[in-house]
């Protein structure tokens, strides 16, 4: 196949499998998966954060979330709490296992981030970021 179409999906697609096996070797060691980390880092930054501010925050559907939060909640990395101010809320925190290794979580993105913007000047890559939020701006769910 050629032309711009399959150009795009094919680029975007490289970047995402790399990224995925990037991750995927470093995250092991700390017993992360590459499905896990990004909810991770999410509940660490906003501590008591909802389950459906996190599918909102991560453009991830619910019910995607919702596994994910099982596994984490089984993995001992946060736990949930009934809100005060809405018992039909269920708000979500990192626990000392999450936080202990969310600095090498973020190293781990940071190196990755580098590493496939090796080469670009400082003007490139902040074209570059710009366009892709562009992009994202258009594609990304709409709540």
């Amino acid at each position: 196949m050629k032309g711009p179409y399959w150009d795009y999906i094919k680029i975007f697609s490289v970047i995402y499998w790399q990224s995925q096996g990037f991750c995927a070797k470093r995250l092991k060691d700390l017993g992360v998966t590459c499905g896990q980390f990004m909810y991770i880092l999410c509940i660490c930054d906003n501590p008591g954060v909802s389950q459906e501010k996190v599918a909102e925050l991560t453009c991830i559907d619910k019910s995607t979330v919702a596994k994910a939060v099982q596994q984490l909640l089984k993995g001992g990395f946060i736990t949930r709490q009934v809100s005060c101010e809405d018992r039909r809320v269920n708000e979500l925190y990192p626990t000392e296992k999450a936080t202990s290794i969310y600095p090498e979580i973020v190293q781990i993105v940071n190196d990755f981030h580098e590493e496939q913007l090796r080469g670009l000047t400082d003007i490139e890559r902040d074209l570059f970021m710009r366009l892709l939020q562009k992009i994202f701006e258009h594609v990304k769910p709409k709540p």
